[in-house]
């Protein structure tokens, strides 16, 4: 990305900003001792701010957890399988539909295999047999949209409810009548459930960790939607574990005097849960961390997403086992959040606090991002409308969208208006780039020292 040419290195005491002198704008900011060790492309830059800490701290994690290969890029790879597939010459017609099938997605997997880019630590870890990732950390996943639906579908009900029971006394108050606006974007959202066997195994119910939590041992009640898919999780019942239930509802100590590791803690559902007779709830040996599918929770301070940021915290950080725990009905999500907060808890709060931290830095990242090509425009310091990135305010509180596809249209927005406008107004070759390059370096006067000889 081509940067503004400065003449004298300055430093903004407003803001602390530092411009470090530039005589070409194909040059980025180094530091002659690390860039001399390293032998490798930098771009150097004081940290002054924590605004400018929170965007670093960002594109650093987004940066080492990014995929290989975009979505994109493998559709394609597998179009040019496909295509290639179907030119085969020494194909026959006589091949049957499941070999050409497995030759087809044979082909498919070399072609994305061949692509990959693999470092000296991945191979060195396929050799040993340690697995294709590590963390330090094992992860639940959890569709939290779908269980703010289900909650907000069952107070929809109880609205109408109350609405026709002061319709028939000839008593509507409008004022308590609530307008779920985004009941249309909802849609594509709505609660997924597994088929599940029961003790009949002929027989089949619909389940999921919405039923799980809802239906909990009433020795749970007061644990949150987060730390029931954090501490437990479902399987089936065995006679072991009739056994360990069964002295668990007696004075006895269900563990007693035994050899070894204690047992982990399990808890029987509800009888109103389908499988109550065949699952229960079992504790984890270690704490796992739960993924948020579908739309993330949105920033506190956003006016137009304060009934959804407060319905979702509601969700997770307090304990229900219907919505009247968690809103009244004539009550909006952003009140109930208010008079339930002390139900919350402080390690919750914690979470919530990082939640916002998260928006927070992915902000300081856009206007960062933002900045630097402000600072590449060659006229006027004028920045063209097409490359800003839209306001997440304008946006759908349901918007899946990733905030990478938004860079990546951002990047491809600068070179077409930003790269390709200054290489056609230069018209230069790749080999006048490179000897204005090196020309430029040596107009710094940092690397004097490189030609100079030293006798010992």
């Amino acid at each position: 990305m081509p940067r503004k040419l400065i003449s004298v290195s300055t430093i903004d005491p407003e803001t602390g900003h530092i411009s470090m002198r530039r005589s070409h704008p194909w040059i980025n900011n180094f530091n002659e001792y690390i860039i001399s060790s390293c032998r490798s492309n930098m771009d150097i830059k004081f940290i002054w701010t924590g605004s400018d800490t929170k965007a670093l701290v960002y594109y650093i994690t987004d940066y080492i957890t990014k995929t290989s290969l975009s979505f994109h890029d493998t559709f394609s790879l597998i179009q040019k399988s496909i295509t290639s597939f179907k030119n085969v010459s020494d194909q026959t017609e006589t091949e049957s539909a499941i070999e050409r099938s497995r030759k087809l997605v044979l082909r498919c997997y070399n072609t994305l295999a061949s692509q990959q880019e693999l470092s000296g630590v991945q191979v060195a870890s396929y050799l040993m047999n340690w697995g294709d990732h590590y963390t330090t950390h094992k992860f639940q996943g959890l569709y939290l949209i779908q269980t703010e639906i289900f909650l907000q579908t069952e107070l929809n009900e109880l609205r109408i409810k109350q609405n026709l029971e002061h319709a028939s006394h000839d008593v509507i108050d409008d004022d308590n009548v609530f307008d779920d606006e985004n009941t249309a974007a909802e849609d594509d959202n709505e609660e997924k459930f597994q088929i599940q066997s029961t003790e009949n195994k002929n027989n089949f119910v619909l389940v999921n960790t919405r039923v799980d939590y809802q239906y909990r041992s009433d020795t749970l009640s007061k644990i949150c939607l987060y730390d029931f898919v954090s501490t437990f999780y479902k399987r089936k019942m065995n006679a072991t574990d009739a056994k360990y239930l069964s002295k668990s509802s007696t004075t006895e100590d269900p563990q007693g005097i035994r050899k070894g590791r204690p047992p982990n803690q399990r808890f029987p559902f509800q009888e109103q849960h389908p499988q109550a007779t065949t699952y229960l709830l079992t504790e984890y040996s270690e704490a796992h961390i739960p993924i948020l599918y579908g739309p993330q929770i949105p920033r506190h301070d956003r006016e137009d997403t304060k009934e959804r940021y407060s319905r979702a915290l509601l969700t997770l950080f307090v304990p229900w086992r219907s919505v009247s725990d968690l809103c009244d009905v004539n009550e909006n999500w952003e009140d109930a959040l208010k008079s339930r907060q002390h139900h919350i808890s402080a390690d919750s709060w914690n979470i919530i606090e990082n939640i916002q931290l998260l928006h927070e830095c992915k902000k300081d990242r856009d206007e960062h991002l933002l900045r630097v090509i402000t600072e590449a425009q060659t006229e006027n310091d004028t920045i063209d409308p097409e490359l800003v990135i839209p306001s997440r305010n304008m946006r759908d509180e349901y918007d899946d969208t990733s905030d990478n596809e938004d860079l990546l249209e951002l990047l491809g927005n600068l070179n077409e208006y930003t790269t390709n406008a200054l290489n056609s107004a230069k018209k230069t070759t790749e080999n006048i780039y490179i000897e204005e390059t090196i020309e430029a370096v040596e107009k710094v006067g940092r690397f004097t020292h490189t030609h100079s000889k030293h006798y010992y």
